[in-house]
């Protein structure tokens, strides 16, 4: 066995060596300019700060618009980012850059070009770039010991005002979802985004750089896609009345809310409320939306001490069916704490039993005798009894 070993350890030894695999390696570079929309110009101030500009006064030519095409979505060290697109404002046009390596021995390179364009802005606008494309970049600028060269830039992440605004409607808030039902520009013939990381690897198995184009041509998209959904949602958080799906009056209400600004919240659900017209599963889908905008203008009204208004929103909420038990426990309330007129807030409290959305059961007994204990105080106050 040992000498059957020593032989064809020898016959290894003197055997020719087997050519190394011709090299593609280089990066692919690509730039396009695409006529850039003026409104990118003069994005309003507020528009921004709503959507989560927090850095100083916003210069859209010194933002570069990025999404990567990786090996992979869960990221960690094992995923690479073989592909870099890059947008940015150049005289009258919206120039897109893409770098794609043709090996694994470029990304070095690749990380080197990305580098030097980075440090000529100061902010990045993505989508799902602070989760995602980023944190891989950075992990990707250390892996390939160029940690020094990694520019931290404020991230403008398109994804969370996107859910806040279109959410409730669209469901799920991919990019291609945004594109065909908000921005109106379907595309055709796309590769999907989940085919690609299996097309780069065909590529790397066949070498055939025709395989390439579609993740080329959907990357480009999305960078494109990126400059119009900015200016789209400074538009509509600058000038939110420009809103005319119910849905997303109501979802702009509770981002206003959320960020303080009630004012223009209570305009938002007010008109989300408004009646449609009626016989019809939209209309029963929008009374849905309009209890719940009802119920939160409601709220504002009592934080705001508000007792006028808020009577009044629940009345209306009572005369339209929505939410009822929930009503008539507030209104017992109000008429308990605020009107003093036990008999109202008696009678509110046991209508409230006739709904399934009323008061537990425990709680409204617990309510009806204290409203009957105050009634009986009241009167024995009337009578001179006490």
């Amino acid at each position: 066995m040992a000498s059957g070993l020593r032989a064809k350890l020898n016959a290894m030894k003197f055997s020719a060596p087997v050519a190394a695999k011709p090299r593609r390696g280089g990066l692919i570079c690509h730039v396009n300019r695409e006529p850039l929309e003026p409104a990118l110009l003069d994005l309003p101030p507020t528009g921004l700060r709503r959507i989560g500009w927090c850095g100083p006064r916003f210069d859209i030519r010194r933002c570069l618009f990025l999404d990567t095409e990786t090996t992979g979505l869960s990221g960690g060290a094992g995923t690479v980012a073989f592909l870099v697109g890059m947008g940015y404002v150049e005289g009258d046009a919206l120039v897109i850059e893409q770098l794609m390596i043709r090996e694994y021995a470029d990304e070095p390179e690749l990380i080197e070009r990305l580098s030097a364009r980075m440090q000529g802005f100061d902010s990045v606008c993505t989508f799902n770039g602070r989760n995602f494309d980023m944190p891989l970049l950075e992990t990707r600028f250390t892996m390939c010991r160029m940690r020094d060269k990694w520019r931290p830039l404020e991230n403008l992440d398109l994804l969370y005002p996107s859910r806040r605004a279109w959410k409730l409607r669209l469901g799920s808030c991919r990019l291609c979802r945004i594109e065909t039902e908000i921005l109106g520009m379907p595309r055709e013939d796309d590769l999907p985004g989940s085919e690609v990381p299996a097309r780069f690897f065909e590529y790397m198995k066949t070498g055939e750089e025709a395989l390439l184009d579609d993740i080329l041509r959907h990357n480009r998209q999305d960078i494109a896609t990126l400059a119009t959904l900015l200016r789209r949602l400074c538009e509509i958080n600058d000038r939110p009345e420009l809103l005319s799906d119910q849905r997303d009056q109501f979802s702009m209400g509770k981002s206003l809310e959320r960020q303080g600004e009630l004012k223009p919240a209570r305009e938002m659900y007010r008109a989300s409320a408004k009646p449609r017209p009626a016989g019809t599963l939209a209309s029963l889908a929008g009374e849905r939306i309009a209890g719940s905008a009802n119920w939160r203008l409601y709220a504002l009204c009592r934080r705001s001490g508000d007792w006028a208004g808020a009577e009044d929103v629940l009345r209306q909420m009572l005369r339209r069916r929505q939410m009822c038990g929930a009503v008539c426990v507030e209104l017992s309330k109000l008429y308990e704490h605020r009107r003093r007129d036990y008999p109202a807030a008696l009678a509110y409290a046991l209508q409230s039993a006739n709904y399934p959305d009323g008061e537990p059961a425990e709680q409204l007994d617990r309510r009806v005798a204290r409203i009957r204990q105050k009634m009986k105080r009241q009167s024995e106050e009337q009578d001179g009894t006490i």
